[in-house]
């Protein structure tokens, strides 16, 4: 009897040993899977009607990590790559909050609702961790109910999008944002030259500068996010002092056209003290929490920036009084996700991945009454030997 486990998306239950045993044994010596889909450079599963893995070919074995099929055979396919969500629950995967927003699972479960052989396709943005380090992958996931022997069992492929991801995130920075900005700059110059004599010069000469400083510091976050994806960044570790980079960002941003009407401020009992880190990276991870904050508050509110000590660690944290939904808190560190639409959400996805660099974290609190606190942590002293 299997015994009922608690699940808050997906059946929890699992085969007994006996059904699982009979379902492996259907595929293990199959010469026209094992010949063929041997050859298929994608991930390909064959699971029964629990979501367990039947059946796997030799890429979805690299794909996996494992060394062996028998570490793979009766698992799940977020157990199979170490998904970060699947063993939030006692169920494993499919069976956390989190799952409720996993495409992979999603076409699974509309596989088993399709008749037969009728495909079903998405797409799933996952985050495994191997006991190292956490990465991310955006993947095609494709779907297919089968009946064999009169038992239902899905075919599953997974293909690695990432690449196609990636070049459309980086053409939406240079011919959208970028471009933008240049324009805005091409603009402000042709004022100074048309009409220099009938303009506030020195005003627009200052907002020539802002825009340069931007268009500057745009193309170098996105040097920064290229070098972290293929993990070659090297961080440049100096001394400084730990309200520098919050000083910095209010200065940057106080006048940035989102701040209009808002208030960018420092919390007062910020802690002062000498660090070691890398300047560069913390401050483009704290102005992503910024831009993030001012982005989703009214005008009339305030954001605080501010940074206490915790033991050997300084903590920064940027707070507005805007509230996350449910849906959103659970895919906000997606690498694809986003909230402002196709071609967006490397935002908060980015301060995790840099944050790694600075042997660090970042979380975040949401509520109503509190509103939202974004958290960054790191030692005091980084140090690239550890």
């Amino acid at each position: 009897m299997k015994s009922k486990l608690n699940t808050k998306y997906a059946p929890a239950e699992r085969a007994t040993k006996e059904e699982l045993e009979h379902q492996i044994n259907l595929f293990k010596d199959n010469k026209v899977l094992n010949e063929y889909l041997s050859k298929i450079p994608m991930v390909f599963l064959i699971i029964n009607k629990y979501r367990q893995i039947v059946y796997l070919n030799k890429i979805a074995l690299e794909f996996s990590g494992l060394n062996e099929v028998a570490e793979v055979i009766g698992k799940r396919p977020g157990e199979m790559v170490g998904c970060i969500h699947s063993n939030e629950e006692e169920g494993g995967c499919g069976t956390s909050e989190s799952c409720t927003y996993c495409g992979a699972l999603r076409v699974v479960l509309e596989s088993q609702r399709q008749e037969r052989s009728k495909p079903t396709s998405g797409e799933c943005q996952l985050t495994v961790n191997n006991g190292y380090e956490e990465k991310s992958f955006d993947l095609s996931v494709w779907g297919m109910n089968i009946n064999i022997n009169r038992e239902q069992f899905i075919i599953v492929t997974l293909q690695d999008i990432q690449d196609k991801k990636w070049r459309a995130f980086l053409e939406r920075i240079f011919f959208h944002d970028i471009l933008n900005t240049a324009t805005g700059l091409k603009g402000t110059i042709e004022l100074l030259v048309k009409y220099k004599d009938k303009v506030n010069t020195e005003e627009l000469m200052m907002r020539a500068e802002n825009i340069t400083e931007n268009l500057i510091e745009e193309i170098k976050c996105q040097q920064l996010l290229i070098a972290a994806e293929n993990n070659v960044l090297e961080p440049s570790i100096s001394s400084l002092t730990s309200t520098d980079p919050l000083n910095e960002i209010v200065k940057t941003y106080e006048n940035h056209d989102l701040s209009k009407r808002k208030t960018l401020r420092i919390e007062p009992q910020s802690k002062k003290i000498e660090i070691h880190s890398d300047r560069t990276l913390l401050r483009r991870i704290l102005s992503n929490m910024v831009i993030n904050a001012l982005e989703a508050v009214p005008e009339n509110s305030y954001v605080t920036l501010g940074c206490e000590l915790e033991g050997d660690m300084i903590k920064y944290w940027v707070h507005n009084p805007g509230y996350i939904p449910r849906e959103i808190q659970l895919q906000i560190f997606n690498r694809s996700f986003s909230t402002k639409g196709k071609g967006r959400g490397l935002g908060t996805y980015s301060m995790k991945l840099l944050s790694r660099f600075l042997q660090g974290d970042v979380t975040f609190t949401t509520s109503k009454e509190n509103g939202t606190t974004f958290t960054a942590t790191y030692p005091i002293r980084l140090d690239l030997k550890l």
